[in-house]
């Protein structure tokens, strides 16, 4: 080591290892932060949903759905528990009126006693799509190619996946911001049991 009166001095072995111990530690310090990626907010609000037995009761008067579909809806809200249906993440595929009616009535956003209230009007056309919603989640960011969002009851955020996953083939994970649980491993192919997964 050269001191300030330019002699040479030499220092004990654990004193270079600490001061090496210190420089590696200040260089991950001062390394840049990974940057989130800033991404489209088609549209945010509230929404609350009436119950899942007077869900199921809807779709039921409708010749839309088989009965099989909608057993195996009821299995999956069973398995998934009591916060299944308010918790929910679904995939958009493109801009189509057939499309919005079915995710409308199939994810209950078109029930009688469903109330939505916009806090963001619709923002996006069809060449921001593929979107995803999530209800009962505020995205927080977009980092590592990874959704990172945080559960807030009641609240709905939609926003553009077509700069992130546009053919819904990067297996792009949906996670809980802060803790880092995953929610979705693929959010073009489903999610946790938990949550009302659904693809249009």
């Amino acid at each position: 080591m050269i001191n300030l009166f330019g002699r040479a001095k030499a220092i004990p072995f654990h004193s270079a290892i600490l001061l090496v111990m210190a420089a590696v530690a200040f260089a991950f310090a001062m390394r840049p932060a990974v940057a989130a990626e800033t991404f489209k907010m088609c549209s945010s609000g509230t929404i609350t949903l009436g119950s899942f037995k007077d869900h199921i009761a809807e779709i039921r008067k409708s010749s839309r759905y088989g009965k099989a579909g909608i057993d195996d809806l009821v299995k999956r809200e069973r398995q998934g528990g009591a916060e299944f249906f308010s918790s929910q993440i679904v995939i958009k595929e493109e801009q189509s009126g057939s499309g919005d009616f079915d995710l409308n009535l199939f994810q209950g956003y078109s029930d009688p006693n469903a109330k939505y209230q916009s806090v963001l009007k619709w923002n996006c056309n069809g060449s921001d799509y593929p979107v995803a919603y999530f209800v009962g989640f505020k995205v927080s960011e977009i980092r590592d190619g990874a959704i990172f969002v945080s559960r807030a009851k009641g609240i709905v955020n939609v926003i553009s996946l077509k700069d992130l996953d546009p053919d819904l083939n990067k297996h792009t994970k949906v996670r809980v911001f802060g803790a880092g649980a995953v929610l979705c491993d693929d959010i073009g192919a489903g999610c946790v049991k938990t949550i009302f997964y659904g693809r249009y």
